[in-house]
């Protein structure tokens, strides 16, 4: 294991080290344990509320997982070998599982996604919703050729902010997808700012005269980062340091983003946008079927493997200082706290302890399990539009405007999705769109 190697670049000795100081601040402030001291603040408040929401999901993850773990089994046979699948064997035959399951072609998807087509199906559910319009804007500076500035305006004409897409990948440029601000909004002492934010994607440049063609993931991933800029755009809250993404709780920030992914492929928006690079006609509901349903591919290794990492996360963090510094070997109390809780043996944890950088050197100390919280909010959150009979519906729009994409900080993350959906999330949509139902 990276990390565990013995010699000077050993983790482990440190990490549990970092536990136990950790734990020891949590009680010198009152609290039991380091979870305890960050959840507060958090929209799920505590280390109980945290594990109960892991395990509701964590026991459907466990039964699909070995659902796939029999199919893959099965290839094997049918192959004419007679080894049983292990750890290091589950990508590969997950991606023949995939391909006997579903055949679907990535080369026979790209051409109905052109970028700028992408981009402008996000503004249009943006408009459909909100009320908001992009222009764009011309003779501004820019920091790459590359970069679209848009100048953002809500549904009374009057400005939201400059929005600026860079979505090429280039040497100069770090990996990834994000959304950032180059300028807060802010309205103190009669002075109204209004932010300056941008979205950034790693899209390979294509060949002269080429269109840009994205797979299916990126589609997602543009609209995912699109939904973190409406949050930082859209706000109306009067100090920056509770506007947009400012302030808004690890376990909600992903909401606002995540809720947008599930437009991407509701057939009245792959009508605006999905259309064929060279012929113009718009993607068969065939093929959007088999996205559809390939998405549900191989969720109960993703689950387990991601649902393991922060189940490891909140046990090292629910320790006190005297049960932090008892741990001799955090190999040992990893492999311990993995068995009781009953991970398969045939799916790697996504994190180890000494590599374990989101919680150990990142910000994410009991926060891990924010990822998954926040999709059974935009589960539920557009499970509500769809079950209005429109995805547009304009009173659930003007709520969720008003109350996430307004509201940044500005109130608890309980109460401000509670006054947009009218109710506590429930955690039946998630597992139905992962499969695990």
């Amino acid at each position: 294991v990276r990390g565990a190697q013995g010699g000077n670049q050993d983790n482990r000795d440190i990490l549990t080290e970092v536990a136990t100081l950790r734990a020891e601040r949590a009680q010198l402030m009152g609290y039991a344990n380091h979870s305890s001291y960050q959840l507060e603040t958090n929209m799920a408040k505590t280390p109980e509320k945290v594990e109960s929401f892991l395990q509701e999901v964590w026991e459907p993850g466990l039964s699909k997982a070995g659902q796939e773990l029999a199919e893959m089994q099965e290839i094997v046979q049918e192959e004419g070998h007679d080894f049983i699948i292990e750890q290091h064997d589950w990508w590969y035959y997950a991606e023949k599982l995939r391909q006997k399951k579903y055949a679907l072609n990535e080369d026979e998807v790209k051409p109905y996604f052109e970028l700028d087509n992408v981009r402008d199906g996000a503004f249009h559910v943006a408009g459909k919703l909100f009320g908001v319009t992009f222009e764009p804007l011309e003779d501004v500076p820019v920091w790459n050729e590359v970069v679209q500035p848009f100048a953002v305006k809500d549904s009374d004409g009057s400005l939201l902010g400059v929005f600026m897409l860079d979505y090429y990948a280039r040497d100069s440029k770090r990996g990834g997808a994000w959304m950032s601000n180059y300028r807060e909004s802010s309205s103190v002492g009669g002075e109204v700012i209004r932010p300056i934010v941008t979205n950034n994607l790693n899209v390979a440049v294509p060949a002269k005269g080429e269109p840009t063609l994205l797979s299916y993931d990126q589609v997602e991933t543009l609209f995912h980062e699109f939904g973190h800029g409406l949050h930082g755009l859209m706000t109306q809250v009067r100090y920056s340091r509770f506007s947009g993404t400012n302030g808004t709780p690890r376990d909600f920030i992903e909401f606002p983003s995540q809720f947008m992914e599930p437009y991407a492929s509701q057939p009245e928006v792959l009508a605006v946008y999905a259309k064929h690079a060279e012929t113009g006609e718009v993607i068969p509901q065939q093929l959007v079927d088999k996205i559809i349903a390939a998405s549900t591919h191989n969720q109960g290794f993703k689950t387990t493997a991601y649902f393991a990492a922060s189940l490891l996360d909140m046990s090292w963090h629910n320790l006190s200082p005297n049960e932090a510094a008892a741990v001799e070997d955090a190999t040992k109390f990893e492999d311990e706290t993995m068995l009781a809780y009953g991970k398969p043996g045939e799916i790697e944890t996504r994190y180890r302890s000494p590599y374990f950088s989101h919680i150990f050197a990142g910000g994410y100390s009991s926060g891990y399990y924010a990822y998954l919280w926040s999709e059974i909010l935009d589960a539920d959150g557009f499970t509500a539009f769809k079950e209005s009979g429109d995805i547009f519906d304009p009173e659930l729009a003007a709520r969720l405007k008003a109350n996430v994409y307004q509201a940044g900080g500005s109130r608890d993350a309980d109460e401000l999705y509670r006054a947009f959906r009218g109710e506590d999330p429930s955690i039946g949509p998630l597992l139905e769109i992962r499969g695990l139902n």
